[in-house]
């Protein structure tokens, strides 16, 4: 199974990590009518991938009790390490100033991990009994295979084993320690803000194919509209807030932090 770049890192756009698919979003912008677009960036996290990915979009008032869901989408195509830059196009209440994508994403059963692992929402990391020292645990120490070495050099803090056991070792879930990943304590979904701006005029989503293997990778480059969103945002607040996991913080104390000290979700 080849291994990819992580292209969305290193064009600055933090991803998080739900199932097999790699997720980044930008800042919303939306028309003084309600016409609104959402920009996601999205790259496979394992192959082969599954059929049938879905996105759920819910706008909701961040001080305040309403909300509406806005759609399901199908997820564009993500095979062979493509990375994809999709807008979604629709219609927000100007009483909801947030939007919430939660994606459904379950791993194919013979799914390898093909990008390393980053903010990881709802991924349990399973090592194959094949990569094991041998069919049942060692008394001490467990070969965890170069795919899981890796995510938990590069993306974590723990691993959680769930499930694991079966005919050849009936043991295995119970004779090792299960840890929660850091990262579940994050939201099950991504928060962005919306902003007043002039948005993209789209009738319907659009897909525009970043990269994928053989062409040459990106530069990291400021995310598009952020002039828009950076002149026409309210008054700063003295506190600073992130939008992924609500962390808050005195502006004074994070004033040259480009990325949220908790989540490393990028913040304004």
């Amino acid at each position: 199974m080849d291994y990819y770049e992580d292209v969305l890192d290193r064009t600055g756009r933090t991803p998080r990590e739900f199932g097999a698919i790699h997720l980044h979003v930008e800042s919303a912008i939306r028309g003084p009518l309600g016409d609104t677009v959402a920009t996601l960036w999205l790259q496979s996290a394992f192959e082969p991938l599954a059929s049938g990915y879905t996105l759920h979009v819910e706008g909701r008032q961040k001080t305040g009790p309403e909300k509406r869901k806005l759609g399901k989408f199908s997820l564009p195509p993500l095979d062979g390490g493509k990375v994809v830059r999709w807008s979604l196009p629709f219609s927000l209440p100007l009483e909801l100033d947030e939007l919430h994508f939660r994606v459904e994403a379950k791993l194919h059963p013979k799914a390898e991990r093909v990008r390393t692992a980053w903010k990881l929402s709802d991924t349990v990391e399973i090592p194959k009994e094949s990569d094991m020292a041998g069919p049942k645990p060692p008394p001490v120490g467990i070969n965890l295979g170069r795919s899981l070495m890796g995510s938990v050099l590069s993306g974590g803090l723990f691993v959680s084993f769930r499930g694991l056991g079966g005919r050849d070792s009936p043991g295995l879930a119970s004779t090792v320690r299960t840890k929660v990943h850091a990262a579940a304590k994050l939201p099950d979904v991504v928060v962005v803000p919306v902003f007043d701006g002039s948005p993209e005029e789209l009738s319907k989503p659009h897909e525009e194919l970043i990269w994928k293997p053989g062409m040459p990778l990106p530069q990291a480059t400021l995310t598009p509209n952020a002039q828009d969103v950076l002149s026409q945002r309210p008054p700063e607040s003295p506190r600073r807030t992130c939008h992924s996991c609500g962390f808050e913080g005195r502006r004074s104390d994070y004033a040259y932090a480009t990325m949220c000290p908790m989540c490393d979700a990028s913040w304004l």
